[in-house]
């Protein structure tokens, strides 16, 4: 199945669609207003495409192996053309490598704040400006060619944004600047300063030189970490190099997803804004970078969510945050966008941010101690003690209120038993924590809290007549976070109640390789399975020694990834097409742990 391609740099991401336009671009983060939107709109949103001119031509994607570099194709019975699309690392930079035997024609057509403005071009030497008129920011196109000659053969149409090339071998960068300061210049003459810098690189430049330091960028990640013998090593690296890609190299943030406003279901509401930092989504996403062997890529995250707490209120002020740190205020519809394929409204920020969320401490305290066991890093616990201190203590205190769940529901707070369970584990493994840190009575005192928590769940998230542990308190329906309760300790994967559990869930949201998270909520019937869900069943199956299950199930999901080996948050059951924000980093993150638990599995391992 084909969809789009995905490219980072560790601050943005770009999707690449099979036919070779760049559909989605944001400058210079990836929670920055996209200039190419042609994802969420129509070619008047903006694009950046490159296409031979030949009637006929069959396309082919790849990437270059082991890295986030994208190698697209065009056969044609007159001959060949093939693309190397990547963002160069360290700078606010999308590079295409061209080598032709056919005539082609790129046209490049960006549209700041996602869509809404028209660029005012001008020409230079070797390609052209586009600045915005509203804002102090461009973004640059230079043309390299091999031999120089061929620029001149170039024919521009620049009010119609198209160039047509004759066959060669072409570098086209598009470069994002910006004039952030007051100055006493205008920001054009800034802009047009740096486009005589970027001239000169490149007459300095080998052709394909910037394209050989950034294979070697990401190959780099894969040859640091525990050589990994298990099954279906290239999904595992492939996951692993999402991960990597939705990874903001300036601190260690991780984003749940590229994208924005992908829907869930296509025609409905279900599409929301993802760019950004989740406390969860980072933590099991850390978890998993610790699986696979990267101690730093986890601690790095971990660093950045530690020093995004606050001391005087609930640790975590959101359950996401901006890359940098910073909170989102709010979310607005960006009302002139149609939507991918007609799914309205679009929406930038995410009223989420507002939302009491209970399960966040007790996932990053999780992930947390997940280092400490890895690493016995105890200069680590008792740098950061202070603030590891301060988000149980708040647990401790906080824990009997309702939340939105991980779920995130709106306006449908309630005792949760997820978020109850995920208080336990917040008490449970921070009272590991204070024994290893030397701080014995307050272990004790975060136990007492932690069998508190066990009781309420034992006797208000347990539904007799079910025989089930259930969604809410006092509810009689289950969803599929109820899953985990094994993977966290809290209770044995062959204890009767969650056995009852398991059979509840698997008559009501197994559907052959699919989970769906639950059965409804705010907006109805959940249309499509939930991928992650899927993993956490494979895993808990693992457990039980069912492994010819486990193993069915992460086939299945293998088959419906994209011809590029990528996943997204949801599946149509019926097409296989991703739904929701794409790459989603809880699917790849879900299938690391579900490989890496099948591997141990297989060796006989714990």
């Amino acid at each position: 199945m084909k969809f789009y391609g995905f490219l980072s740099n560790c601050h943005t991401a770009a999707l690449v669609s099979p036919e070779g336009s760049i559909d989605w671009l944001t400058f210079p983060r990836y929670d920055s207003p996209a200039i190419f939107c042609k994802l969420l709109g129509t070619e008047d949103h903006g694009y950046f495409s490159v296409r031979p001119d030949v009637a006929h031509s069959t396309v082919t994607q790849q990437y270059v192996e082991n890295t986030n570099v994208l190698r697209t194709s065009w056969e044609a019975p007159s001959g060949r053309m093939v693309t190397h699309d990547y963002l160069a690392v360290g700078r606010p930079e999308l590079r295409r490598l061209i080598r032709s035997e056919l005539p082609f024609t790129v046209e490049f057509q960006p549209r700041f704040h996602y869509g809404l403005i028209h660029p005012a071009p001008k020409p230079v030497n070797s390609g052209a400006i586009f600045r915005n008129p509203l804002a102090r920011e461009a973004l640059v196109l230079a043309i390299n060619a091999e031999p120089q000659s061929l620029r001149e053969q170039i024919q521009v149409s620049l009010t119609q944004g198209v160039w047509r090339f004759p066959p060669g071998h072409y570098e086209l960068i598009v470069q994002y600047v910006a004039d952030d300061e007051e100055r006493l210049v205008e920001a054009a003459d800034v802009i047009e300063a740096q486009m005589a810098q970027l001239e000169e690189d490149m007459e300095n430049e080998e052709l394909n030189a910037s394209l050989q330091e950034n294979i070697a960028f990401w190959q780099h990640y894969l040859t640091m970490l525990p050589p990994y013998q298990g099954p279906h090593a290239d999904a595992f690296h492939r996951s692993l190099l999402v991960l990597y890609g939705l990874t903001y190299q300036t601190n260690g943030a991780i984003i749940a997803a590229p994208t924005t406003s992908l829907p869930e279901t296509v025609g409905e509401a279900r599409q929301w804004d993802y760019r950004f930092a989740w406390v969860r989504d980072g933590s099991y996403a850390a978890e998993a970078l610790l699986t696979a062997g990267d101690h730093v890529g986890s601690r790095r995250f971990l660093d950045f969510l530690l020093n995004c707490i606050d001391l005087q209120g609930k640790p975590f002020q959101a359950p996401f945050f901006h890359v940098d740190g910073t909170l989102i205020r709010g979310e607005r519809d960006l009302e002139w966008l149609p939507g991918f394929r007609g799914s309205v409204p679009c929406r930038e920020g995410n009223a989420a941010t507002r939302q009491l969320q209970l399960d966040i401490e007790g996932d990053f305290l999780w992930t947390v101690w997940r280092y400490y066991e890895a690493t016995q890093d105890t200069e680590f616990l008792r740098f950061y003690w202070h603030r590891i201190r301060v988000l149980v203590h708040w647990v401790q205190e906080h824990f009997r209120q309702k939340d939105a769940s991980l779920w995130e529901f709106r306006d449908q707070d309630d005792y949760y038993t997820h978020s109850q369970l995920m208080c336990w584990v917040s008490l449970t493994y921070g009272a590991k924590m204070a024994d290893a840190v030397g701080e014995s009575l307050l272990a004790k005192h975060w136990r007492t809290a932690a069998e508190h928590v066990r009781h309420h769940i034992e006797h208000d998230g347990y539904n007799e007549a079910l025989g089930s542990y259930t969604q809410a308190f006092g509810g009689n329906t289950v969803d599929a976070a109820l899953l985990v309760m094994p993977l966290y300790g809290y209770c044995e994967v062959t204890s009767p109640r969650f056995l009852g559990t398991l059979r509840q869930i698997e008559t009501q949201l197994v559907s052959g390789h699919w989970v769906y998270r639950y059965a409804a909520d705010m907006f109805g019937t959940a249309a499509h399975p939930f991928v992650l869900a899927s993993f956490w069943l494979a895993r808990v199956y693992i457990l039980l020694g069912r492994v010819a299950e486990a193993e069915a199930i992460i086939n299945g999901i293998l088959a419906q990834r994209t011809d590029l080996g990528l996943l997204g948050e949801h599946a149509d059951q019926e097409s296989g097409e991703p739904r929701g924000n794409f790459p989603q980093g809880f699917s790849h993150l879900g299938l690391i742990m579900a490989l890496h638990d099948l591997w141990q599995a297989k060796a006989g391992k714990p």
